[in-house]
């Protein structure tokens, strides 16, 4: 141990620590200073950024032995609280920068940096500080934070008024289409805003600190599982397996439409005869301790009879194949589509054809915050866990079964997330949780740290597809042919849903009045698919756009051009023979048309022998709602107060 003495917001300290421990982990577990984020944990984020005398620091990468003895140390909580925002947490509060709001204390800690040493940068010179310090958003752009950081500047300067950049209520009252900053957003720029892993750290003392055994093959039947090890190592409580399981041990992924020819049950919570994917759950440690469960967790021997892993829905497919679920197909969901006339002869007359394949392949969300979630029995004597899930009532239906529970006993409840993309519209630890807590009689916390956040939840699936079009001799589509293939990973929650999302989306946004395709979802024993932001659209957008363009050149057209002769107008349908509500391509593209001219000159001008630019053009649509026509709702309650 180590005994350091530090100023932390002005006040001094003295600490005995780990020399082994992170600064942001003594900030945050012996100091309380929950402003300090935890992201990605190698310094890579910006989320747990700080001041170490003047320095700007990635404090989840920084060890104690590497703090000097009297170092001055300012975190968020040290430049402005709620009550007394600093210009740079108001302006972040003004501009909308915080949505999430899990980066959003390193950007304020990283910004008072840049202004102590530059007061006047440029938007490029924000930009590239931020690049160089490794401060990451995945939900704003960026650019409210530039624009914040430029309105702060000049409160800072002098140029302007601190209150100028708090929001003022219109004289009517409506705030709908005015600039009324996030409910949230003051939490988020102090820091005060609680995230699972902040409201894990008020958990009782009796609390069990989890830690997974996870795979470390993609495909194998399992011979044995042996803990006798792992139970004897210091701290740990008990070690969890599918024998300790009550109900069922298995996720239903809610089978969506009948021609699935799989039941549902195909996930286990915790492995039991097989190992389907690289990172899945085989056993559960929980410890006194974090460090003690991770390390009983390396002591668990799981014997394995490792089989073919099927890394592509090609491989899954070939005639060779075994199955990855006996008894159910590989490609387990085939879904048609069929619009006007027969394709093939259109196809032969048609004026021009072209055709190609394409491949989006798997993508993590990359969300700031790891997943992280904590569960205990209340005073009703309900399982109830607390989690990232934005489903909830969904992932209750998808888990009670397999915990043995009576509904009325199980209750899950959303913590403040830092953002998930679409991940935790699938159910990730919320089972894992539930598990060990019915089986310990503790409440019990579970933090992944990044890598079995990126080998343990879901991804975007990748879509394998081959796609012709037909076109008269003026470029107007007469026809398409498509054929999509669904990589959806070795579980089929929510699978079938997005294989028809090819059938929607695939050539979406032009009048294609003839078309015939098929979609595959196929099992694989790469990551698991989850819902990801535009859910299918991207993959069938990568291949609709692109041909488009191979279109427009076979012809000679200008591509922007052959959109607008193409893109829907009244009496049009989509895909799957819907009338869309509203018809705006073809004036948006006739407001585009003059700014995408005036960009291509501008690209030919700063073209040189070396460096070709261009300008490219593509549609995208996506629907809200889940199926069918889009949807959206809104419920009002009027309380007893008239509000």
């Amino acid at each position: 141990m180590l005994k350091k003495k530090v100023t932390v917001n002005g006040i001094p300290r003295t600490l005995i620590v780990d020399p082994k421990a992170t600064l942001a982990d003594v900030l945050r577990e012996q100091l309380g200073l929950l402003g300090v984020k935890v992201g990605c944990g190698t310094g890579h984020c910006g989320a747990c950024s700080v001041i170490v005398d003047g320095k700007l620091v990635l404090s989840c990468s920084t060890k104690m032995s590497k703090v000097a003895d009297e170092a001055k140390i300012t975190t968020v909580e040290g430049i402005g609280q709620p009550g007394n925002l600093h210009p740079i947490q108001l302006a972040l509060v003004a501009a909308g920068a915080a949505q999430c709001g899990f980066c959003m204390p390193g950007f304020v800690v990283s910004t008072k940096v840049l202004l102590d040493q530059n007061p006047s940068p440029t938007r490029e010179e924000v930009r590239a500080w931020f690049t160089r310090h490794h401060n990451v958003c995945r939900c704003n752009g960026y650019k409210p934070v530039v624009d914040a950081v430029m309105e702060a500047a000049k409160v800072l300067r002098g140029e302007m008024a601190k209150e100028e950049l708090e929001f003022q209520m219109p004289a009517d009252g409506r705030i709908w289409g005015s600039k009324y900053p996030r409910p949230s957003a003051i939490a988020k720029v102090t820091g005060t805003f609680d995230y699972g892993a902040d409201a894990g750290l008020k958990l009782p003392p009796n609390t069990l600190a989890l830690a997974l055994v996870q795979a470390k093959v993609s495909h194998a039947n399992i011979l044995g599982i042996d803990t006798s090890a792992a139970e004897k190592m210091p701290g740990v409580y008990k070690v969890v397996t599918h024998k300790d399981v009550k109900g069922k041990n298995r996720i239903t992924g809610l089978i969506t439409f009948a021609p699935n020819k799989g039941d549902g049950w195909d996930r286990p919570i915790l492995c039991d005869t097989k190992v389907y994917q690289y990172g899945d759950a085989i056993a559960i440690v929980c410890a006194d301790t974090e460090a003690n469960a991770r390390a009983a967790a390396e002591k668990v021997r799981v014997d394995l009879e490792v089989l073919p892993a099927y890394m592509s829905a090609p491989a899954a497919m070939a005639e060779d194949a075994i199955e990855i679920h006996p008894g159910t197909p590989n490609v387990y969901f085939d879904l048609p589509i069929v619009k006007g006339q027969d394709t093939k002869p259109l196809m032969e007359s048609a004026a021009y054809v072209v055709e190609d394949e394409f491949y989006l392949q798997r993508q993590p969300h990359l969300n700031v915050e790891p997943d992280v979630g904590f569960a205990y029995i209340d005073e009703e004597g309900r399982v109830t866990i607390h989690s990232k899930s934005i489903a909830i009532y969904l992932h209750h239906a998808m888990i009670v079964a397999g915990l043995g529970l009576e509904p009325e006993k199980l209750r899950l409840v959303q913590n403040g997330a830092g953002g998930t993309f679409g991940y935790k519209f699938s159910p990730t630890m919320e089972a894992l949780l539930g598990v060990a807590c019915i089986a310990t009689g503790r409440p019990v916390f579970l933090k992944y740290d990044y890598y079995q956040h990126i080998t343990y939840t879901g991804k975007r699936s990748p879509f394998f597809i081959k796609l012709k079009y037909g076109a008269d001799k003026k470029g107007k589509l007469i026809a398409m042919e498509s054929d999509w293939i669904v990589d959806h990973g070795p579980y089929s929650e929510f699978g079938d849903l997005l294989t028809l999302r090819g059938a929607q989306y695939i050539g979406a946004g032009y009048n294609i009045p003839n078309i015939r395709g098929m979609g595959h979802t196929v099992c694989t024993n790469h990551a698991w698919g989850s819902a990801f932001r535009a859910y299918g659209s991207p993959q069938a957008f990568l291949a609709s756009e692109c041909l488009m363009d191979e279109l427009a050149e076979k012809m000679g057209m200008d591509p922007l051009e052959l959109r607008y002769l193409n893109v829907y107008r009244k009496g049009d349908t989509t895909p799957t023979g819907q009338e869309p509500e509203v018809y705006s391509f073809a004036e948006m593209i006739e407001k585009l048309r003059p700014l995408y001219k005036a960009a291509k000159e501008q690209a030919k001008k700063n073209s040189t022998s070396e460096v070709k630019r261009g300008v490219g053009v593509s549609i995208g649509i996506y629907g809200c709602g889940i199926d069918g026509v889009d949807s959206s709702e809104i419920s009002i309650e009027l309380t007893k107060e008239g509000v």
